[in-house]
């Protein structure tokens, strides 16, 4: 009576409930309702969204709603603390806040829509690649099914490995479905706990199986697979991790792997990979489920990933999950750098914490005042600090060059007067110093003071006196070096040392007519260095030696054969005719000389009656040598006459030939035939008249005789010359007559052309 409107039911005998109120005797609340009364029942108003299985129900007696996990509130309509998006898709109710574990509290972030990335490999492989055990191995792209496929080369399980395009920030996929099609080649499949296997930045990894979440074992056959990304225990991925720890590998996931090979060997086939996600800004169905998060103080950002000014990752660099913690600047900066916790320094402090003061300034930085580091009072605002309790800062760093505690002086090795505005430079030695030695140079003017490597000047650029070479070569052989000059042949200074050698060159100086770089050797024609006044002519005769040269020592002349003397002046004893070619043995007769020594002419003294150049024949009309040449008989006087005629006649004969040789003259050819037909009779009448004469026994006539053979061959050859040079004559007049008739009959061709070119030009005019 109480459910029922009335007591009366129906033909089927059903009565007629209140509102809320069910059962054929109207005796309990409906589902969703509770509190059954004579008011009939209440609506529970549970959220059908919130509610187990989206089907609203309630306890019948307090109207307590049956809410799903993530849910609460007596009508279900609340996500629990830390939870958020209340949706009927979700089977929990509500997405968990992730905040990079910052915050609990969170709301929908607007702007994002649902998408899929996917490959489904109509044109490629898309990037897609294969691992067995970690190494890599080929993949192979059908473009006729449009599957990439692997083949296993032993028991070894091969993996499909996703393109970069499925990794990193995939927090947006969580509890959402990761999708693909598979087959394999061959049956009898062998699954394992790591099919399908999600890695994360930190290397964590969480697998399934590939019949995990209801899947089916793959066959030849292809088929869907489809793989919830929720920690729940229902979905069956190991290792089990919270909510937080299973989006962290979301957020930054670094490899999803596809078991694609399941038996010894065996061949497997992808397809149609899809991943959902969603993305601000792109085009399609609202994406509800990504968080926008409320930050705690000292965070900042969607996700409560940064830290807000005044704050930094604690530790730094620690990423999104760091703590942020308030900057510590030791009151010099309000703000600092978020993820190193560097201070923006102020008040010219430095450091992370400001915890110094800046380049140039001193004091204590850790008062935290705003005064509390002064400028260093040091040139070009170099650095300084404080030692002790000393309160005036020493410069720490002066430029180079400087030192002091103000920097107020030059260093060691550099030259100027700071504190006069001459700037400090380097010593400028040339190298030539020693570059651990002290005061190398005047520190104020500059000057080289300890040259070393045998060198001097202001700046060390030359060679000590007594040293040559280049002193400024940073070639150790081409430095300064000893100079070698030789004493005896080097002129002398005053002071009776040694003149130095050129500075350069190392060539001495050397006294008169010696030569060479260390003056060792005369000139060529001298001698006698160790004399002190240079070297000594030697005078050698131009015609008795050989060269101008002499012994360097003694001075001796390097003589032609048979003369003598230092100077080669004078021709050896018994020798005459000093020459070029020498001297010749006098050869004077023993028998007929007065003495073996002969004149300058070659002649010897010959003893009375003896004559010739060596003495050795007995003058005219005397004769028998070896007993002092008596007279001949009287009868020798005929002879005598007789050859002086002949004498006469040949000088005569000699002087005309010589007159024709020298001074030839053209005369008619058959004159020139007479005359020298004379002069052959008479030469040869000559000839027989001194013929005549050969068979006495005279010796002084033959010898006589024997000159006139030798004056007769010279007559001969004389007209030998003459007769060729008459054949010349006429050879060259007839050749001369030949070329006068040639030219004749040239100019006769000459004169009969022109003629003919008359007649020609003239019939031409009075054509025309």
């Amino acid at each position: 009576m109480v459910g029922s409107r009335s007591l009366q039911c129906n033909s089927e005998g059903k009565c007629q409930c209140k509102p809320g109120v069910t059962g054929d005797k109207c005796d309990r609340c409906a589902a969703n309702f509770y509190n059954f009364g004579s008011q009939g029942c209440t609506s529970c108003e549970c959220s059908l969204a919130g509610s187990v299985d989206n089907v609203p129900n309630c306890d019948t007696v307090t109207g307590v709603c049956v809410c799903k996990e993530n849910v609460e509130g007596k009508r279900c309509r609340e996500c629990r603390p830390g939870f958020f998006n209340l949706a009927v898709d979700n089977e929990f109710g509500c997405t968990p806040c992730f905040c990079y574990g910052h915050s609990s509290v969170c709301r929908p972030a607007t702007g994002y829509s649902k998408l899929f990335i996917e490959s489904m490999f109509v044109r490629g492989n898309e990037r897609w690649s294969a691992s067995v055990a970690s190494n890599p191995i080929p993949l192979h792209y059908d473009a006729l099914t449009q599957t990439v496929s692997v083949t296993a080369l032993d028991r070894d399980n091969v993996y499909f490995l996703a393109p970069d395009k499925f990794l990193g920030d995939q927090r947006a996929s969580y509890n959402q479905d990761i999708s693909f099609i598979l087959r394999i080649g061959e049956t009898g499949p062998a699954p394992t706990a790591r099919d399908v296997i999600l890695e994360g930045g930190n290397g964590e990894q969480i697998t399934q199986p590939i019949f995990g979440q209801k899947n089916r074992l793959p066959t030849v056959t292809p088929q869907e697979y489809r793989f919830k990304l929720h920690e729940h225990g229902t979905y069956g991925w190991q290792p089990r991790l919270s909510s937080r720890a299973f989006m962290s590998i979301l957020s930054n996931l670094t490899a999803i792997k596809i078991r694609g090979t399941y038996t010894h060997q065996g061949r497997g086939f992808l397809d149609d990979v899809k991943l959902e996600t969603a993305h601000r800004g792109a085009a399609g169905e609202p994406a509800d489920w990504v968080e926008h998060c409320q930050c705690p103080h000292g965070y900042v950002g969607q996700f409560c990933e940064s830290c807000a000014p005044g704050f930094h990752h604690d530790p730094p660099n620690g990423g999104p999950f760091a703590l942020c913690v308030p900057c510590n600047c030791n009151g010099h900066a309000d703000i600092c750098e978020a993820e190193t916790g560097q201070c923006i320094c102020q008040h010219n402090t430095a450091g992370s914490n400001c915890e110094l003061c800046s380049r140039g300034y001193y004091g204590y930085p850790l008062k935290g005042t705003s005064d509390d580091c002064k400028p260093c009072p040091c040139p070009d605002n170099g650095p300084c600090i404080l030692l002790g309790n000393n309160p005036d800062p020493i410069c720490s760093e002066c430029p180079i060059g400087r030192t002091g505690p103000r920097c107020e002086t030059c260093s060691d090795g550099y030259y100027g007067n700071p504190e006069r505005g001459l700037a400090c430079r380097p010593c400028d030695c040339n190298n030539n110093i020693d570059l651990n030695a002290v005061r190398n140079c005047n520190h104020e003017t500059g000057e080289c003071l300890k040259c070393v490597n045998n060198t001097a000047g202001f700046h060390c650029e030359e060679c000590l006196a007594g040293y040559y070479g280049d002193a400024l070569s940073d070639r150790k052989e081409d430095g300064c070096k000893l100079c070698q000059c030789y004493p005896p042949g080097t002129l002398e200074l005053e002071d009776g040392r040694i003149a130095p050698c050129d500075q350069l060159t190392g060539h001495c100086v050397c006294k008169p007519h010696v030569i060479g770089r260390n003056c060792d050797k005369c000139e060529e024609g001298y001698y006698h260095i160790m004399s002190g006044e240079g070297c000594t002519p030697c005078n050698c005769d131009l015609e008795g030696s050989y060269n101008r040269t002499c012994d360097p020592i003694t001075g001796q002349c390097q003589c032609r054969l048979g003369i003598t003397g230092q100077h080669c002046d004078a021709c050896e004893p018994y020798q005459y005719g000093f020459s070029r070619e020498g001297c010749k043995p006098c050869d004077c007769d023993s028998i007929g000389s007065q003495d073996l020594q002969c004149d300058a002419n070659g002649q010897c003294p010959c003893l009375t009656n003896v004559e010739g150049r060596r003495c050795d024949r007995c003058k005219e009309n005397k004769h028998n040598r070896q007993h002092g040449c008596i007279d001949c008989p009287d009868c020798y006087n005929l002879v005598q006459s007789a050859v002086n005629d002949h004498r006469r006649r040949l000088a005569e004969l000699e002087d005309t030939l010589y007159k024709i040789n020298s001074s030839p003259t053209v005369i008619k050819d058959s004159d020139f035939e007479k005359e020298l037909k004379n002069v052959q009779d008479r030469v040869k009448t000559l000839l027989t008249i001194a013929k005549r004469g050969s068979g006495s026994e005279n010796k002084t006539l033959v010898e006589q005789l024997g000159e006139l053979r030798e004056q007769l061959n010279t007559i001969d050859k004389i007209y030998q010359t003459v007769d060729v040079t008459a054949n010349d004559a006429r050879d060259i007049t007839e050749e001369g007559l030949t070329n006068i008739d040639e030219a004749e009959k040239v100019l006769d061709k000459i004169y009969e052309q022109l003629t003919v070119n008359k007649i020609l030009l003239l019939y031409n005019n009075f054509r025309y």
